[in-house]
């Protein structure tokens, strides 16, 4: 019976490592701030249409849930982004966290308020957003990103 016991006990360390594994830990400040950087390039690419950056950005499987719940590839994403017929004009996200899972994996959230025209009619729309980065041969790629519509905000 004691060797099992302490056969048992051995493992306890083992089973911690791999529970901790699966819980966000305080993000690296240099992975938090390149993160944000690129959130922040990536806006910036979709005010100017520059589909050649946000190729690179998201990755191949990329897949990205719209406010309405459609599903989105990155093919039509990047189509969406080149469409002549939107304006986005330059917006910048709020409340951003980051947290971080291992070394290859972290998650922002946030939102903002996107302003523009489409079809040259005026539009305001405020969205709460989740990105999804995973660390890939060295450089971070966008997997997955998800929007959801806020409520107007209340006046006072």
């Amino acid at each position: 019976m004691r060797p099992v016991f302490v056969f048992l006990l051995s493992l306890l360390p083992v089973a911690a490592s791999f529970a901790q594994r699966g819980a966000p830990r305080p993000p690296d400040p240099k992975v938090a701030q390149e993160l944000l950087q690129l959130e922040r390039r990536w806006n910036e690419a979709i005010v100017r249409r520059d589909t050649a950056f946000i190729s690179t950005l998201l990755a191949p499987d990329f897949l990205y849930v719209a406010a309405d719940g459609s599903v989105n590839d990155r093919k039509t994403v990047l189509l969406a982004v080149s469409n002549p017929n939107s304006v986005v004009n330059p917006f910048q996200t709020e409340d951003v966290r980051v947290r971080q899972y291992g070394n290859s994996t972290v998650i922002l959230t946030g939102w903002f308020l996107q302003t523009g025209t489409w079809l040259g009619q005026p539009f305001a729309v405020r969205l709460r957003y989740t990105d999804v980065y995973v660390k890939r041969k060295g450089r971070w790629q966008a997997v997955s990103a998800q929007a959801a519509v806020l409520p107007a905000p209340r006046k006072s």
